[in-house]
């Protein structure tokens, strides 16, 4: 990824795969649901079947068939919306000055509990969709493994304090609140 492009800590060809896998998951489940569907009211309804026992057998297993698809659906869909929390977190994380971030305060800036958030970020960690950050006991750590990620001193544009910032990463002023994006020339 080329300096200074938001998303620092994301795995972004990771996540274009699964974003793409599960469309593909979805439309099929979900077109596949609708023809059976369409099969089982075409049973029911029409008036050259005797709505025998093996009529009734054959619609039991179609129901089920789309019951599972609309479960597979189900479950997909909270997987993005798992997913869509690793845009908040990666956005944190690069406010972040100092590198170490508290569980409680993942907690306090989205507003989910704490055990939730310590749950997403392991899933997210261990499944490689946040990178280059380590989950400890309390906190989540940056890892600086590269001089890119250094950090610099950076004047804030508003009231002109002296900050540390992360080569390349952003921030917020400890002073004034102004974000701020620590861009090398």
């Amino acid at each position: 990824m080329p300096k200074g492009v938001m998303g620092m800590y994301l795995n972004h060809a990771r996540l274009a795969a699964y974003r793409t896998v599960n469309k593909i998951i979805i439309a099929g489940c979900g077109i596949s649901a609708f023809f059976n569907l369409v099969f089982i009211l075409f049973i029911a309804i029409s008036n050259h079947f005797e709505h025998g026992l093996d009529e009734l057998l054959l619609c039991l297993f179609t129901f089920g068939l789309m019951s599972i698809k609309v479960g597979i659906i189900i479950w997909r869909a909270l997987m993005i919306k798992r997913l869509s929390k690793c845009m908040i977190y990666n956005s944190i994380i690069e406010e972040d000055h100092d590198g170490i971030i508290a569980y409680s305060s993942f907690a306090r800036m989205t507003g989910l509990p704490e055990p939730n958030v310590i749950r997403d970020l392991m899933w997210l960690v261990r499944e490689k969709y946040l990178i280059n950050i380590t989950i400890g006991r309390t906190a989540v750590r940056v890892d600086l493994i590269s001089q890119e990620r250094d950090f610099i001193q950076v004047i804030c544009p508003t009231c002109g304090a002296h900050n540390t910032i992360r080569r390349n990463g952003g921030g917020r002023c400890d002073h004034c609140g102004t974000f701020m994006r620590a861009k090398e020339n």
